[in-house]
C-alpha cells in the first residue's frame, strides 16, 4: 500500500498540499487496515490473545530497562523516519492514551521488534527488525539518532 503515513497525511493537510476529501480516503485505507487486523483477531482469539502476550512482554521488558516515556520518544523518532515501512503503525506513539504493547507486532505480519536499545542523552542506537513473519523475509535495521537542540531527533546512519 502506497498511502503515506497518518503523521505524514495531516501534515500535508495542515500545509494546504491535499483537500480534506483526499484526507479522508486515504484515512479510510489505514481504517480498512485496522478493521482487517480486528476481524483477524475476532476469528482466532487464541493466536490474538498469543501474540498480545508476546507484545506485552516485549514493552515491560522495554520499560523496565528504559521507562516508557523513553521508549515512546524513540519509537516517535522511528515514525519520522523516511521510506521506514513500520512507521505507518508508530505514528501515535506519543499518545499514552494508547497502550504501549500496541506498536510491538512480534509474530504477526508485518513484524516490528526491537533487538537493542541504548539510548544516551544526545544519540540513540537501536536496532530494528520488520517485515514479513515468514522465515528468511524479516530485516533487521541498525539506526542512530542524533537530538538536536530543539529537542528533535535526526537519522545519522542506518544500515
Amino acid at each position: 500500500m502506497n498511502v503515506p503515513t497518518p503523521r505524514e497525511l495531516f501534515r500535508q493537510f495542515e500545509s494546504g498540499q491535499i483537500s480534506q476529501a483526499d484526507f479522508h480516503a486515504a484515512m479510510a485505507e489505514h481504517q480498512k487496515e485496522l478493521i482487517e487486523e480486528m476481524d483477524e483477531a475476532y476469528r482466532n482469539p487464541m493466536a490474538a490473545f498469543v501474540d498480545q502476550v508476546y507484545n506485552r512482554a516485549a514493552a515491560f521488558v522495554l520499560v523496565c530497562k528504559h521507562g516508557e516515556s523513553t521508549v515512546r520518544e524513540v519509537l516517535n523518532a522511528l515514525a519520522d523516519l523516511p521510506d521506514f515501512p513500520p512507521a505507518r503503525h508508530l505514528w501515535n506513539a506519543l499518545h499514552t492514551h494508547v497502550p504501549l504493547h500496541c506498536f510491538f507486532r512480534t509474530n504477526t505480519d508485518p513484524v516490528f521488534r526491537l533487538l537493542k536499545l541504548e539510548v544516551k542523552a544526545q544519540m540513540l542506537t537501536v536496532a530494528v527488525e520488520h517485515g514479513s513473519a515468514k522465515k528468511g523475509a524479516v530485516r533487521t535495521e541498525e539506526i542512530r539518532l542524533r537530538r538536536l537542540r530543539n529537542g528533535q531527533w535526526i537519522e545519522e546512519w542506518r544500515q
